[in-house]
């Protein structure tokens, strides 16, 4: 069985419905919604969507406030610095809050500034855009909260190295023998003895070895005594 050959319709053969027209980005969605259009504050161009979030801690609640739009880069950076930058300080106020504001700061730094920052400057401004002002780390907000954080990451090593190499002082005291000057940095029964030469004017004591001390002598603690092991100690005279 044979079929008569088929006519050409108006839009060519076995076409019923007419070709489809590609849409460019956007299209359908308004002025400002996509790569082919201008930002939504100032028209200008290239812009992207961009998603901008801030939170906000009330103590016992908490809310956190998102912007969506299609900006150049220029008015995004504005949009994302200042919600940033009141994160920073609205953020914290809250038990829950306090752990939720870093993930939300860090969205921010990662999602719509890196995006903002692959953009190249924009051109044919219709409006006047929005000024982005100062960088998030050198706005007030930022240097009061990260300023603490700073000065603790700083001084936990600075601390580390300082016990490192000072020590406490335990078990570094000078051991002393019989006929060796000393002075003593404290007050009498302390004792912070350090030696010294005997002909020099801070010599103020003289190690002696007697069983017993004069009404005028000190007694030294068992840790100053170098060669009388089992001794409780040596006595010390004025000079």
């Amino acid at each position: 069985m044979t079929y008569p050959p088929q006519q050409p319709g108006p839009y060519g053969y076995q076409q019923p419905y007419p070709p489809q027209q590609p849409q460019a980005y956007g299209q359908g969605y308004g002025q400002g919604h996509g790569h082919g259009y201008g930002c939504e504050v100032c028209g200008a161009q290239p812009a992207a969507p961009v998603t901008v979030r801030a939170h906000q801690g009330m103590v016992v609640i908490m809310r956190t406030l998102t912007r969506r739009g299609v900006y150049c880069r220029t008015c995004g950076l504005a949009i994302y610095r200042k919600m940033t930058s009141e994160t920073l300080v609205t953020g914290w106020w809250g038990l829950f809050s306090f752990f939720v504001t870093p993930f939300i700061v860090l969205g921010n730094v990662f999602g719509a500034r890196a995006a903002l920052n692959r953009m190249p400057e924009p051109y044919g401004a219709q409006r006047p855009p929005l000024d982005p002002g100062r960088r998030v780390l050198r706005r007030a907000p930022a240097m009061l909260v990260l300023t603490p954080f700073a000065l603790v990451a700083a001084a936990i090593p600075t601390l580390f190295l300082i016990g490192l190499f000072a020590g406490d002082g335990k078990g570094e005291k000078a051991a002393f023998s019989v006929g060796d000057c000393v002075r003593n940095e404290a007050e009498w029964p302390e004792q912070q003895l350090e030696k010294v030469d005997c002909g020099s004017p801070l010599a103020e004591y003289r190690v002696l070895d007697e069983p017993t001390c004069g009404p005028t002598d000190h007694l030294l603690r068992a840790e100053y005594s170098m060669d009388a092991p089992g001794k409780p100690g040596y006595c010390v005279t004025p000079l």
